[in-house]
């Protein structure tokens, strides 16, 4: 389980890590036809839609060498970039720290942080221009639009306080 790395001095442990089995794991349970939870159980554990977290996995593996599959010099494959941005997204929104799905993900806390990081980055570099930017006067309509039949309150985009509503 454990191999030494050689070096007297080195105080890091290398602990051999499954990359296989757990990919495995998360496409039985996430993302083949007839998996283990469905699509609103999805949304409930990522707190995203499954085609918008694939957008995003795709993405990210077509244009960042980061999260493209990769073999070591032992030959050993590196995580799929849908481990990486699970790990990535989870420690996102429940704020747990990196070594936490490692019984899940068999992903050491030191690859869980360097996911977060390339995560972070890729969706800045990738959707930025389209997403992170200033709404437009027309964006700003439609989501003042889309409150107002939503909850059939009017102009409250600029208002913080709702007092003056019975």
């Amino acid at each position: 389980m454990y191999e030494d790395t050689g070096s007297s001095t080195d105080t890091r442990r290398y602990i051999d890590r499954d990359r296989v089995e757990p990919h495995d794991r998360l496409m039985r349970d996430y993302f083949v036809e007839d998996s283990k939870f469905d699509g609103p159980f999805f949304r409930h554990r990522f707190r995203m839609s499954k085609m918008l977290f694939l957008k995003i996995v795709n993405d990210s593996e077509a244009r960042f060498e980061y999260f493209q599959v990769r073999y070591d010099g032992r030959g050993k494959r590196s995580f799929t970039a849908l481990q990486k941005c699970t790990s990535a997204i989870k420690q996102l929104y429940t704020g747990e720290p990196p070594d936490a799905y490692d019984e899940y993900l068999c992903i050491a806390e030191r690859t869980s942080r360097e996911s977060l990081e390339y995560f972070c980055d890729v969706v800045i570099a990738l959707y930025k221009p389209e997403f992170l930017r200033k709404p437009t006067s027309h964006d700003v309509a439609l989501i003042t639009q889309a409150h107002e039949e939503r909850h059939l309150i009017s102009g409250m985009l600029g208002s913080l306080d709702c007092t003056h509503i019975e």
